[in-house]
């Protein structure tokens, strides 16, 4: 029983929504698939997978534990229909932690006026700030998912289409309270590879991209745009500057209130041996495989309390029945 975490995938990012069917279809607008449905009506709440699925996508017709670029919508029943109900984005106090997820597009401005002319708002459109090669929307709930190119802004400037087959669901941005820490967690705990570093000395804060798999060249990527903008399931972790130096827990993990955001998910080649590797690394748990009714999914704290779901990839290795 052995595990090789460089056979590991970062499945997926987990989100609560209140409706589930003006979640869907956002996401489906943005070209995702719905590719699997776990409903739960014992426990009151439902679980939807979606993830790019057409020919020419990454991952296209895996089962959904063997693919990176996964977004979990969490449905608890009744929210809709709850006046009071509202999650955290992540992006306000209380409850700051989670950042955003990120879609790489085609053809960036095309693909931003789509959404625009679908009466969809947006926390910053192109024209706005500093930043003129990204945007800001917001999903149903309020989470801003960022819009980055795959191609120089110069080459697509007068383009008016978009295909939503060629977006790819890019990254998940979590802020962290000391980047030297989390960058030790991720890359010797959990064997992700540092892809590319992004330092804003004048704006106090570091931005690093992390995942499995090599690292990109950067002569692989044209001019101007970010080298690995056409990957998916990676993470991101925003490490502004000053905050290891404060004093106890920085950032919320979005599962206590008020909550939002739930997890990243890692799918691994051999769940019990992967587990066992982690206690070897002294993780600190949330839920190990024992514990608890579900004994084919564990959960394991980074050092900002953020959790990591554990599953099996059922490709590598039949488990469960999803």
């Amino acid at each position: 029983m052995s595990t090789d975490p460089s056979k590991w995938k970062l499945n997926h990012t987990m989100l609560r929504v209140k409706d589930p069917q003006r979640s869907l279809a956002f996401y489906k607008f943005l070209g995702l698939t719905q590719i699997n449905k776990i409903p739960q009506p014992e426990a009151k709440f439902d679980l939807y997978f979606l993830a790019y699925d057409r020919p020419s996508s990454r991952s296209p017709n895996h089962h959904w534990t063997d693919r990176e670029g996964v977004l979990e919508l969490t449905h608890n029943y009744g929210t809709e229909n709850d006046a009071e109900f509202k999650v955290a984005n992540g992006n306000e106090e209380p409850g700051k932690g989670f950042g955003h997820i990120a879609i790489s597009v085609d053809n960036i401005q095309a693909a931003c006026q789509r959404l625009e002319d679908a009466g969809y708002p947006f926390q910053k459109k192109l024209s706005e700030g500093k930043m003129r090669s990204i945007a800001f929307a917001k999903d149903p709930d309020g989470y801003w998912v960022e819009m980055i190119p795959q191609k120089p802004l110069g080459e697509t400037e007068g383009v008016k289409e978009t295909d939503t087959q060629s977006y790819r669901f890019n990254h998940s941005m979590i802020r962290v309270k000391d980047a030297e820490v989390s960058l030790n967690f991720y890359q010797q705990v959990m064997g992700m590879t540092l892809m590319r570093t992004s330092e804003n000395k004048n704006s106090n804060f570091n931005l690093y991209f992390l995942g499995y798999g090599s690292k990109p060249k950067e002569e692989d990527s044209a001019h101007g745009v970010n080298p690995v903008a056409g990957h998916e399931g990676l993470l991101e972790l925003t490490w502004n500057y000053g905050t290891e130096k404060q004093e106890g827990k920085v950032y919320h993990d979005g599962n206590s209130e008020p909550q939002g955001y739930g997890h990243i998910c890692v799918a691994v080649d051999d769940l019990n041996a992967a587990c066992q590797y982690l206690e070897d690394k002294k993780v600190s748990w949330k839920k190990r495989l024992t514990d608890g009714r579900m004994k084919t999914v564990a959960f394991v704290l980074d050092p900002d309390g953020y959790w990591i779901e554990i599953i099996q990839n059922e490709k590598m290795k039949r488990s469960a029945n999803w």
